[in-house]
């Protein structure tokens, strides 16, 4: 039931990617205290890679070309910036998944070894 729950929120989040509208730190976490986020230019990225709905998208996307580390760990909305996660720790890498550096609505994280898939949040 949990999981259900939180699939719908993130739905709700993402809405339709064409409109551009950002979701907050504060609005993730008031929804889902545990929620597993980083924040990278501006915008919010939540862990996608266990998503049932997912699973099948996942061999679309490859590590491209680094785009930066986790610096910070906190999940307190105050001085939650650029590079700051909840559940990440500092120095994981984040990697694009295109060549195009504009097209970041999925990025990668490698994190013990494995890859990670977070996608960025917009409202709908």
């Amino acid at each position: 039931m949990y999981r259900f729950s939180f699939v719908l929120v993130l739905l709700f989040l993402v809405g339709c990617m064409a409109d551009g509208g950002k979701v907050t730190v504060r609005e993730v976490l008031k929804n889902n205290p545990t929620a597993d986020i980083f924040q990278y230019n501006g915008f919010v990225y939540s862990n996608v890679t266990e998503l049932d709905w997912f699973n099948d998208k996942k061999e679309n996307y490859k590590k491209n070309s680094l785009v930066g580390e986790i610096k910070k760990k906190s999940t307190r909305v105050l001085g939650f910036k650029d590079l700051t996660a909840t559940t990440l720790p500092v120095g994981t890498k984040i990697y694009t998944t295109s060549e195009n550096e504009d097209d970041v609505g999925i990025l990668i994280v490698e994190y013990e070894g494995k890859d990670m898939y977070f996608m960025r949040l917009l409202e709908g």
